[in-house]
């Protein structure tokens, strides 16, 4: 009876067991159903397109940095204590105007003792002059005496002793003219050199006034008041804030394809945008053997960068094809740029892509599209990922 019992109990509970699994497979399934039971969003009227691949040519992209075309590392030429700093960053100056001062005191007294020379030398040589104009006329008053005398002795009028001291008066007053002529020489040496301190002088007192070599802006100061100037060390940054250019380094591959005066396009990475027509104005054919690049220079508009601004410089590249899509199919998603690509079953899936230059009201898809896409144009902002569409007919 235990065993019958027992048989039964065991019986009972196999069936309670098996009717919860029933519960919940039928749970499961109803949950199943259920997700399958919501449909997905239908968005009607959607305009596609098929992506083909279009002739055009193709450009090119180089990254480059705007600096001013004209720049000065403004270094004192003396050495002395800065006793003013008169220009401040963002000044802005014109050509010849004071930016600080050196320490003078010392090339003051420097011009005052050179100078002082040269009045004392200037002296000498006025006196110098009066000896050579005296000694002039002695010689010329002993040259017609001796020649008189020689006529006289020729006559046997004087004696030949008496002409003899003639003759040695006239040596002597040759010699003493020559020798005041030689004075006046060294004089006049002297009083040139004298100048030419007197001049280091006052040059030297000039270098104590630092100048801004062109009217410009100070972009950077690099002492103050009280600071020691060294010679060739900067003390100012100044730049020509109407002359600006762009600088990048083009991979050596397109070195035939520019040349000075080639069309290139300038897109800033802060600017608002619109891409800044220019042209080459300098390159450096030289390829740094690292990077294999090489350097393009073009000048930029007035008023449309400020130096350090990073941007792209874009060249023609030859002939070519490009992927294009209207740039209404273009969404910003997760901080990047996509279009709605409709699978087989006319389901949009967001793909991401690389833009590159705009044409008109299209733009050209670098990546993350393969030709004969089907992508969405419009409604865009209609559309997520996963949706079904309706086609426009």
């Amino acid at each position: 009876m235990r065993g019958a019992g027992g048989m039964a109990g065991y019986g009972a509970r196999a069936a309670a067991v098996f009717s919860a699994a029933l519960l919940l497979a039928a749970c499961g399934e109803k949950a199943r159903h259920g997700q399958e039971a919501v449909p997905r969003p239908v968005v009607q009227g959607v305009e596609i397109i098929t992506v083909q691949p279009v002739p055009r040519e193709t450009s090119v992209e180089a990254v480059g940095t705007v600096r001013a075309r004209t720049t000065a590392a403004v270094a004192p030429q003396t050495m002395g204590r800065l006793t003013a700093v008169l220009a401040g960053e963002g000044a802005r100056v014109e050509a010849g105007a004071l930016l600080a001062t050196i320490d003078d005191t010392s090339v003051r007294a420097q011009l005052a003792s050179a100078e002082g020379g040269v009045a004392e030398a200037e002296s000498a040589l006025e006196e110098a002059g009066r000896a050579v104009a005296q000694a002039e006329a002695g010689r010329s008053l002993a040259e017609k005496t001796y020649d008189r005398y020689r006529k006289l002795v020729a006559e046997k009028v004087v004696t030949p002793q008496e002409f003899d001291e003639v003759e040695t008066r006239r040596t002597v007053a040759v010699q003493e003219h020559e020798r005041a002529v030689k004075r006046g020489e060294q004089l006049a040496g002297r009083l040139a050199q004298a100048r030419g301190q007197a001049d280091a002088a006052r040059a030297a007192l000039g270098w104590t006034r630092v100048t801004a070599p062109f009217s410009g802006v100070v972009v950077e100061k690099r002492a103050d008041t009280g600071s020691m100037a060294v010679p060739g060390v900067p003390l100012f940054l100044l730049e020509d804030p109407g002359r600006r250019r762009i600088e990048a380094a083009v991979s050596e591959a397109y070195l035939p394809r520019l040349k000075v005066g080639s069309p290139v396009r300038v897109l800033l990475d802060a600017g608002d945008g619109r891409e800044i027509p220019a042209a080459v104005t300098e390159v450096v054919p030289a390829i740094d053997p690292v990077t294999r690049t090489f350097l393009v220079r073009a000048d930029l508009p007035p008023g449309t960068a400020r130096t350090g601004q990073s941007g792209r410089v874009r060249f023609a590249a030859g002939e070519g094809s490009a992927l294009t899509v209207p740039e209404r199919a273009v969404t910003r998603a997760g901080g990047g740029d996509g279009v709605f690509v409709l699978s087989g079953d006319n389901v949009a899936r967001l793909s991401p892509v690389t833009l590159g230059a705009s044409d008109g009201d299209r733009v050209e898809v670098l990546s993350g599209l393969s030709p004969g896409a089907r992508v969405a144009v419009s409604p865009v902002d209609r559309l997520a990922d996963g949706d079904r569409v309706e086609i426009r007919k």
